[in-house]
């Protein structure tokens, strides 16, 4: 006889699947039916008309060249030990090569689909809500134009998160290190166990982005080549003003620049200015971070990541739509948060011995929940590919700024949710004490 607990867990896996499946060929339906081609699609989105943009005049010719020059081509703007590993698709040919990397989209597309369902225990609706706003994300579509990284980057953050809640942590390390050697922002996400001292954990990161991005570069290409590569970088960020007057860049000053130019003033003058606000609310967001982690709020780790996922266009200089790539996962973790509200609810967090009495509001405050969800709603249909189709103009779409808006949206309802209850939780526990996660 075939154990129950067993048929349970089957059957709702099928159920998600045979959704997300049923999601997937729709949204392909609509895309087929308002593009007609890819060639008409990549025109829509954004203007480099070829397949996979930057992989093809960045990646591979850095994958060509790393071995023989040990220096970065113009315009690739990431770590040695990455350029290392595109050395591997050159032998292939071009050809080849663009379709293993689309295969390599498409299968981290997957992943990221799936660190939803195992990091996030909400019912089927919202894990089908996510399926649906993720792949009709504006974002998720531009990484797949461009063949960017982001995806990549994201759901080895995502990964670092769910290895950590296994108690792996030496893979949570590794995986952490090799997100930091596409995009050096990951970093900040090592905040919240600095917060609470998990000192364990911050050595294993340190001592694995120490072999990613110095140690495996110096066996290949020697010491001096590496810090030479390090020194090209630093230049090429130095040099990345002309980013202020791209109208794709979702960085908080530039998008208030445009706006200002739009309305006939000239700001850029108030540059500074713009950068110390940005900066400011970067730091109010650590904040929120500290209180979530000191009141112990279940999930705590998975709400501080959703926190620095959303400061990213208050601190990347050029902050492309494709740097937010989480977005429709910080939509969905909210949608779980309203609309099933388990989501914050103070519990015994891993390696905490201490119960915590439940302090979610028995009698839900309306005016507080439509905000939020007017927050949220606007969040998804602005970031979402048929507004981006309503709109019909790229340059438009971007030079507004629509998907910094969609994540300013996202933050103030972060702080509408977790402010209140971190702080009702800390009063109730006020000898609360940073614990390590064994």
């Amino acid at each position: 006889m075939v154990d129950a607990d067993l048929i349970q867990p089957r059957a709702r896996n099928m159920r998600f699947v045979a959704g997300a499946i049923g999601i997937t060929l729709l949204l392909l339906a609509y895309y087929a039916y308002t593009w007609r081609s890819l060639a008409s699609f990549k025109t829509a989105v954004d203007t480099c008309a070829e397949p996979f943009c930057d992989f093809a005049n960045f990646y591979y010719p850095m994958g060509e060249a790393i071995l023989h020059t040990g220096m970065p081509v113009t315009g690739f703007m990431y770590s040695p030990f990455s350029a290392i590993l595109l050395a591997g698709f050159p032998p292939l040919g071009l050809s080849a090569s663009l379709v293993l990397w689309g295969i390599l989209q498409a299968l981290f597309i997957i992943l990221y689909l799936l660190l939803f369902r195992r990091l996030v225990p909400a019912g089927l609706p919202i894990q089908l809500l996510f399926v649906a706003i993720a792949l009709s994300s504006f974002p998720l579509l531009h990484t797949l134009t461009w063949g960017q990284v982001s995806v990549f980057t994201t759901v080895a953050v995502l990964g670092m998160l769910l290895l950590l809640e296994r108690d792996q942590r030496a893979p949570a390390a590794a995986v952490f290190a090799f997100a930091v050697s596409f995009k050096f922002y990951p970093l900040m996400f090592l905040a919240p166990f600095t917060i609470r001292r998990d000192t364990r954990f911050l050595l294993l990161a340190t001592g694995a982005c120490g072999a990613f991005l110095f140690v495996v570069p110096a066996v290949f290409l020697g010491v001096g080549d590496t810090l030479r590569f390090y020194g090209v970088l630093l230049e090429s960020y130095r040099d990345s003003d002309w980013v202020v007057s791209n109208y794709n860049s979702q960085y908080f000053p530039h998008v208030v620049l445009r706006l200002a130019e739009a309305a006939g003033h000239d700001a850029h003058a108030y540059l500074p200015l713009l950068r110390g606000i940005s900066y400011g609310v970067a730091a109010a967001n650590l904040g929120l971070l500290f209180l979530v982690q000191r009141a112990h709020l279940r999930h705590a780790d998975l709400w501080s990541f959703q926190i620095l996922f959303l400061s990213i266009p208050f601190v990347l200089k050029t902050s492309w739509p494709v740097d937010l790539v989480f977005i429709s996962f910080a939509q969905a973790l909210l949608a779980w948060q309203i609309l099933e509200g388990k989501g914050t609810a103070p519990g015994s967090e891993a390696g905490s011995e201490r119960p915590y009495e439940d302090t979610r509001r028995k009698h839900p405050n309306t005016a507080r929940t439509t905000v939020t969800l007017l927050l949220l709603l606007t969040s998804i249909i602005v970031s979402n590919i048929v507004f981006f189709n309503l709109i019909g103009d790229k340059f438009r779409y971007g030079y507004v700024g629509f998907i910094f808006w969609a994540d300013l949206l996202l933050l103030i309802a972060s702080y509408i949710e977790l402010l209140p209850t971190a702080l009702r939780q800390i009063r109730v526990s006020p000898a609360a004490t940073f614990e390590l996660e064994r």
